[in-house]
């Protein structure tokens, strides 16, 4: 029986947003960020293998309850509802954003630059402030 790449792609993001699949992929690009910051091909492997692990059916039980299952259902719900958007101008003006800081932050870790990751670890920071206070009623 043939398989279309639309069908593999369905049956590789279905697996993506399993709990354990989605822990497996988001360590694999937590060492590629290793990988750009100590300029190492042994954790280049290990993020390519634990990326494509990911994509595996993983015979695991269910994950426990607890924060970190809390944020893999949250990032997962975001991206299902994020990705059912249509294409508009605003759709393509985030991912823009998100493409350019995304380069500027392998940029940075590739050349160590300690002020841009500075940077890059104060904006987090502030956008959870503002996150926690618009969720407390507090206008910025």
């Amino acid at each position: 029986m043939p398989v279309t790449p639309s069908e593999i792609f369905d049956l590789a993001l279905e697996r993506h947003r399993r709990p354990w699949n989605f822990t497996v992929q988001f360590v694999a690009v937590l060492c590629f960020g290793l990988t750009l910051l100590l300029h190492s091909f042994l954790l280049f492997a290990t993020s390519l293998i634990l990326f494509g692990v990911g994509f595996l059916e993983l015979s695991l039980p269910d994950m426990p309850q607890g924060r970190w299952r809390a944020f893999v259902h949250a990032f997962v719900e975001w991206e299902r509802n994020w990705s059912a958007l249509p294409w508009s101008f605003g759709k393509w003006v985030w991912f823009g954003f998100v493409l350019l800081l995304g380069c500027l932050l392998v940029w940075a870790l590739w050349t160590r630059d300690l002020a841009v990751l500075a940077l890059f670890i104060g904006f987090g920071y502030l956008a959870r402030v503002v996150a926690e206070n618009r969720e407390g009623g507090i206008d910025p």
